[in-house]
């Protein structure tokens, strides 16, 4: 017997028809046969199941029924599965059983999320360097504070603007250089439109949290007034969290630039097809509730 097969989780490596993800959240076990639960953390995680690893040792067996709770990139899972292999005590892998098609799908949109940020990396890192300097050196002059002369800032608020309306503002200026995007050919690419709601900025890296109010939004990005003043610098990886019309959204991208010491303009990176379209809706709802403004006139 060759050491592979010595090895549980070789084995069960050997049986995965999906790509596993390395993840690292809290999560719980419920042993649904044995009675009581275990808490850890999920190491990993794929379409068919995930490895578990619990805080303390424990008595589990291969083919006990368990339930799995875990929250990834600010969705919350609950899984029926079967252990499938036990390794020291207290390390354990979960085939799912018995997910219902839509919770699986939104556990698809999940691993499709992390796949592609998974494949970014590995091309960033396959770049050689005379490309990124070259790509950084064609990349447009983005403003990094206030004052900038070639740069004018768009203050909001500004005087006459009506209040907003159930988190929706009347349409405004829609001036190229209050865009977040790069260049002013692609500033105003995608319809953007005026909205107030609150929102939270995850900075990914350092694992901090902002709280602000988004002040546009587009298909490409959005403008987020922070509470507090922003910390770091352009280029920063972020997760923009709001809910909007009665739907919530957490959105991966990219600091394109910061307009004054509380307001930045962040770029969407990469979105599943299903979040692109669940924006799309939510800016042609937008665009309908706006439309009815202006027919409505002012109050």
């Amino acid at each position: 017997m060759d050491e592979q097969s010595k090895n549980p989780e070789a084995e069960g490596a050997n049986r995965r028809t999906h790509t596993r993800y390395t993840v690292d959240e809290d999560s719980v076990v419920l042993f649904l046969s044995r009675g009581g639960s275990a808490p850890g953390r999920i190491l990993d995680l794929s379409r068919e199941g995930c490895c578990f690893r619990t805080g303390n040792r424990t008595t589990m067996q291969t083919g006990w029924p368990v339930e799995v709770s875990f929250t990834v990139r600010g969705v919350s899972f609950r899984f029926r599965g079967v252990v499938q292999w036990t390794k020291g005590g207290n390390l354990l892998g979960i085939r799912f059983d018995h997910v219902i098609p839509r919770r699986m799908a939104e556990l698809a949109e999940v691993i499709d999320e992390m796949e592609q940020i998974v494949a970014a990396k590995a091309k960033a890192a396959n770049t050689p360097a005379s490309e990124k300097e070259a790509s950084k050196s064609a990349q447009p002059n983005t403003p990094a504070g206030p004052g900038r002369p070639d740069t004018p800032q768009r203050k909001s608020g500004a005087q006459g603007s009506p209040p907003p309306v159930e988190g929706v503002t009347p349409p405004q200026s829609t001036h190229p250089q209050s865009s977040p995007s790069g260049s002013p050919r692609d500033r105003r690419r995608s319809l953007r439109q005026d909205v107030d709601t609150t929102a939270i900025i995850f900075l990914v890296k350092i694992g901090s949290t902002l709280k602000g109010r988004i002040l546009d939004l587009s298909l490409g990005g959005c403008r987020i007034r922070t509470a507090e003043p922003f910390p770091v610098g352009i280029y920063t990886r972020v997760e923009t969290e709001f809910n909007l019309k009665g739907m919530p959204f957490r959105l991966g991208g990219v600091i394109q630039a910061i307009h004054d010491r509380h307001t930045v303009g962040i770029r969407f990176l990469d979105l599943s097809d299903r979040k692109k379209q669940q924006v799309t809706e939510l800016m042609a709802e937008i665009e309908e509730v706006r439309a009815e403004q202006a027919a409505d006139g002012p109050v």
